[in-house]
């Protein structure tokens, strides 16, 4: 059963700065035809909202796994779940050891201690516009 579910897409500054992208690709194609730069224009900006969005990660915990991006692990490896405000952000990233499934656009995040001595990642840190609400779905049993 899933107990929280997420999907990291990216905000409307970013949708926003993809409009870039249409004169770029209006300029592509208009000296030939000037409907062909503006199909070609729409057809880039739309792909490029489709990658963004089908390509974003999933978080979900259910009652036996946390999932974050492709990745997977039992919630029985799991210890402590915390919240990462942005202030506290650039220091849970510093291990490199870590397993981190991070969007730029969202400044908060939580860390998840890893308890396999097996596992070579001490932690996880995930970027969530629901820290709180993440962390609650990590300690509900």
């Amino acid at each position: 059963m899933v107990i929280y579910r997420e999907r990291l897409t990216p905000n409307v500054g970013i949708h926003v700065a993809l409009l870039l992208l249409l004169p770029l690709g209006f300029g592509m194609l208009a000296p030939i035809n000037i409907a062909w730069g503006i199909i070609n224009a729409v057809t880039i900006y739309v792909l490029g909202i489709a990658w963004l969005v089908l390509g974003a990660p999933l978080l979900v915990v259910t009652n036996d796994t946390l999932r974050a991006g492709r990745a997977a692990i039992s919630r029985d490896q799991l210890g402590t779940a915390e919240v990462v405000e942005r202030s506290e952000r650039r220091s849970a990233l510093a291990d490199a050891r870590a397993w981190k499934v991070i969007r730029a656009w969202i400044p908060r995040g939580v860390q998840v201690e890893i308890t396999d001595a097996n596992d070579p990642a001490p932690h996880w840190y995930l970027s969530s516009r629901h820290p709180e609400k993440l962390v609650a779905a990590l300690t509900t049993r």
